[in-house]
């Protein structure tokens, strides 16, 4: 994937911001044109924090990941969770408010929060409420991705009207009905499109900027020759702030096979993972891992139930897993040693 792509403004290609190296960091700067503000000021904390050292560690994670529930209706072929043993529920409104608390007092380190895991969470029962407890509670940079099978059009109408998220990623991959339905298996292609048209409509409707729409497209071998179709399809009806995403395949930590384009290409050097310096993921029982990759929670480090979040941060197993990756011995962590994801 490269630069070519981007020629309307609108359109990012993900994997050219993530690369190590001065090359990356010089990616990632000039997207801060992108930002407001808040954001902008939430950027200059970390990095002033951090002085340099990118390891230093911030007081509490810059990126939350909040799994409400691990239940989905898809079966997708690039994703684990159809091998998933994990017990399947939902997060109850009690934690989530609890996590939600704590969260919000930390608000400026802050760089998202996700409202996701390993499900689709528009199938939680009580989605929009805990949408608008996240946001209430001044949550900053609040997502949600999809995979836009259960974005109705009463859910659509609510969610550009409250302004609550801040960005709703969709998960569309593929330009054609033939594509889409076999990449994600269970998935009705015109009910999705129509689906994801409808809530740009809403926006264009209503005027509104959020939530900002990312129309998500992975590249692998089946999507390959649709990337262009699925720009020209889409680029005309992205409204102000909206993007078309092009992203490379996730193997989700080396649990599911590598369908990325270039698979084969020569590994980068290895450093130790920034995302146990960055990253939190809570599942929706209330276990804590150090990283969203970690989908099945096999480096969990605390609960959230009985803990707070501060306290797991800082918790000694989780401090043991840096070490060994500062000392470069991160094949003695698994699943850490097939990770293939561990530069972003």
């Amino acid at each position: 994937m490269t630069e070519r792509r981007v020629t309307h403004g609108k359109v990012k290609v993900f994997s050219n911001t993530t690369e190590p190296g001065v090359v990356g960091q010089i990616k990632r700067v000039a997207e801060w044109r992108h930002r407001d503000g808040v954001e902008l000021a939430g950027t200059l904390a970390r990095k002033l924090w951090r002085r340099g050292d990118r390891f230093r560690m911030l007081p509490f994670p810059q990126a939350v990941h909040i799994e409400i529930t691990n239940r989905c209706n898809l079966k997708c072929v690039m994703c684990p969770h159809p091998t998933m043993t994990r017990t399947q529920g939902e997060m109850s409104e009690e934690l989530f408010r609890k996590i939600i608390a704590e969260i919000s007092g930390h608000r400026l380190l802050l760089e998202n929060v996700a409202i996701m895991g390993l499900g689709e969470p528009m199938l939680h029962t009580g989605f929009e409420r805990l949408v608008t407890i996240a946001a209430e509670a001044g949550v900053p940079n609040l997502y949600v991705s999809t995979n836009g099978t259960a974005l109705t059009e009463k859910r659509a109408q609510r969610l550009v009207e409250d302004g609550a998220l801040g960005r709703l990623i969709i998960s569309l991959d593929g330009a054609t009905k033939e594509t889409y339905e076999a990449i994600r298996i269970g998935g009705k292609f015109d009910l999705v499109m129509e689906n994801t048209a409808r809530v740009l409509r809403i926006k264009r409707a209503l005027g509104r900027r959020k939530p900002v729409v990312t129309l998500q497209i992975l590249t692998m071998p089946q999507t390959r020759h649709e990337i262009d179709d699925f720009v020209r399809r889409w680029e005309p009806e992205l409204g102000d702030g909206d993007e078309i995403l092009i992203k490379e395949v996730d193997t989700f930590g080396g649990l599911v096979d590598d369908l990325r384009l270039d698979a084969d290409r020569e590994p980068v050097k290895r450093i130790p993972c920034r995302m146990l310096w960055k990253d939190m993921s809570i599942a929706w029982d209330g276990q804590v891992t150090v990283c969203c990759k970690d989908v099945y929670y096999q480096l969990a480090v605390g609960d959230a139930n009985t803990q707070s979040l501060g306290e797991i941060w800082n918790a000694p197993k989780w401090n043991a897993y840096r070490r060994l990756h500062k000392s470069g011995e991160w094949d003695r962590i698994h699943p850490c040693d097939i990770c293939r994801e561990w530069y972003v």
